[in-house]
């Protein structure tokens, strides 16, 4: 098996710094005419690394309503789902880079990918950033048959009952896996990993007690089944609470070290993409999250915190989380190989 070109932080960074030279110059030689016309003048093309229907996906078509009352061009969704939606970055690097095509892409596919999979088939250089948009906070999600009320004594638990403890998650090597990988290593939990290929079937195993515990998104159905008792939300599994589950402590409440990475979407381009047009993109977007009431409707519901920002945050950021994922799929231990 081949494996990844190593690439350091400043490799990474230079990356960005030349695709955003790159975009000026672009911007410089294009036609005065192509130049002078208002961007967007059609509707704009978004790959989404979803199935249709799932919260990421409502969120993009709803910040396409938005991008529609400001420009009067909406988003026409493609959906490319698979890979641990690494087709959809796949899809993102092979399209045009001329402001007609962006990427609402995850954490997954630009952090966690490069450094799991030894053939994967882009990078993040491919990508230039135009807005995050939002970050998740996953629920520590406990069986109601698990005799256990805090992470100590669920801990003490898995050690005395090893072949009673599995995890499921949405998916080998995606943040579902990784997380709980990571607890294992900082409080000696024994857990087996049962990787299911979605959100579905996974809660579904939960449910007939095949897994006993799981890290969701603190989404409607989670939370449905913790006010029923169904289930046991211990914690949220990251350095800061959710704002929709407030009362559940965050690791570093319980006195663990910060994992110092979340689940996040944000909005990219094929790289090369004239700069102004990703500056007018970003506005518009950062402008359809400032608002409460999208907030409200489309975000706080569905698990998800805004995190709107400037091309040059988002670029800094998705540097360092970079890093952050490296050394979360590091102690994984999880190697694979792209189709």
């Amino acid at each position: 098996m081949r494996q990844p070109r190593s690439e350091s932080a400043f490799d990474y960074r230079l990356n960005f710094a030349a695709l955003a030279a790159a975009a000026v110059m672009a911007a410089a030689v294009a036609p005065p005419v192509a130049m002078a016309q208002e961007y967007p003048d059609r509707a704009i093309r978004v790959i989404v690394p979803y199935p249709p229907g799932g919260p990421t996906d409502t969120l993009a078509r709803a910040l396409g309503e938005g991008f529609r009352e400001r420009t009067k061009y909406g988003f026409v969704i493609e959906n490319r789902p698979g890979a641990n939606t690494g087709l959809g970055g796949l899809a993102c690097k092979q399209s045009t880079p001329d402001g007609y095509t962006l990427c609402f892409l995850a954490s997954t596919t630009v952090s966690l990918n490069p450094h799991l999979y030894a053939n994967l088939r882009y990078t993040p250089a491919d990508f230039a950033p135009v807005s995050n948009v939002a970050t998740t906070r996953a629920i520590f999600l406990v069986n109601k048959g698990i005799p256990a009320a805090n992470l100590k004594e669920f801990v003490e638990y898995t050690k005395k009952n090893p072949e009673k403890m599995n995890f499921g998650s949405f998916g080998l090597g995606g943040e579902t896996h990784l997380m709980i990988e990571w607890l294992k290593s900082k409080t000696g939990a024994v857990m087996t990993h049962v990787p299911f290929t979605g959100f579905a079937p996974a809660i579904q195993a939960f449910d007939r007690g095949d897994i006993q515990v799981m890290a969701p998104i603190a989404v409607p159905p989670i939370l449905d089944r913790m006010e029923k008792k169904q289930a046991t939300g211990m914690f949220i599994l990251g350095d800061n609470r959710a704002d929709n589950v407030p009362d559940l402590p965050s690791v570093r409440d319980l006195g663990l070290p910060a994992i110092g990475f979340n689940t996040w979407f944000g909005m990219l381009a094929p790289a090369g993409t004239p700069k102004d047009r990703i500056e007018k993109a970003s506005a518009i977007i950062r402008e359809v999250v400032a608002q409460k009431e999208f907030v409200a409707k489309f975000m706080t519901n569905s698990g998800f915190v805004p995190e709107a920002g400037t091309p040059e945050e988002f670029r800094k950021f998705l540097e360092n989380d970079y890093i952050k994922a490296g050394e979360l799929v590091k102690l994984s231990g999880v190697k694979l190989s792209a189709e």
